[in-house]
């Protein structure tokens, strides 16, 4: 007897519970990181589904404000000014997915793509977000030089965040910078002037190098996640 699958499509272009592969390759099919699982069970299926449905959207925010954050994926989703408010949508949320801006149509258009899969252009990214390409030794070198003068006049606290080395989080000094990213393939790490930001960059690190992955869909390689991941293609993004 033929095994009976159900695709549950947490995040998708209509998210439900499907019984044909065919089903969900047109439910995810060029929409933004889609989260989907194949389950043997219904029951399952229904249950992935429903703790991904957002308790409620609020869009309501104040347009003087100086820092917007998106929540496109979270318990309650839309568009916010306060971190803290941010954090208590997302706690225990199951893949969320936000993003901070310093300009209200940004924040829009990542809640728009990510939330309903409404391609507006590509939104100009937060700087404080962007993600640092893999440092060579030269430029290793070159920030080295500048961190260590410029540690010497700020007075202002400073923190860096590191996103990828030997130690992940966010650190006060240049020196434990340093020892965490040393001779680490590949490190990530960026300087900030308050400590929300620096958090907020190690928390999304994945973000912009999960979107920029095409790839394939397979029914047999369906996993919890952001889209299936083809071990030799998520090298090659990695490397």
């Amino acid at each position: 007897m033929a095994e009976h699958n159900f695709y549950a499509v947490g995040h998708g272009k209509k998210p439900g519970v499907y019984e044909k592969w065919a089903d969900v390759q047109e439910q995810i099919k060029d929409f933004p990181q889609p989260v989907y699982k194949k389950f043997s069970t219904k029951e399952e299926a229904e249950e992935y589904v429903k703790v991904r449905r957002p308790e409620r959207i609020s869009l309501e925010v104040n347009e003087k404000a100086d820092k917007f954050y998106a929540v496109a994926r979270g318990k309650v989703v839309g568009i916010f000014t306060d971190y803290n408010e941010v954090k208590n949508h997302i706690a225990d949320y199951p893949q969320p997915l936000y993003k901070k801006f310093e300009k209200l149509d940004e924040a829009k258009a990542y809640y728009k793509k990510y939330s309903n899969g409404e391609e507006d252009g590509n939104p100009k990214e937060s700087k404080a977000h962007n993600t640092p390409t893999d440092n060579n030794e030269k430029e290793v070198k070159e920030t080295e030089n500048m961190e260590q003068k410029k540690e010497q006049t700020n007075k202002g606290p400073v923190f860096y965040a590191v996103a990828h080395g030997h130690k992940i989080g966010v650190f006060k000094t240049w020196e434990e910078c340093q020892e965490a990213t040393k001779d680490f393939k590949g490190a990530k790490f960026k300087k900030f002037d308050n400590e929300e930001d620096a958090k907020l960059f190690i928390e999304n690190k994945n973000i912009k190098e999960t979107e920029g992955r095409k790839r394939t869909h397979s029914p047999d390689d369906v996993t919890d996640g952001v889209e299936e991941k083809s071990a030799k293609k998520e090298a090659k993004a990695n490397a």
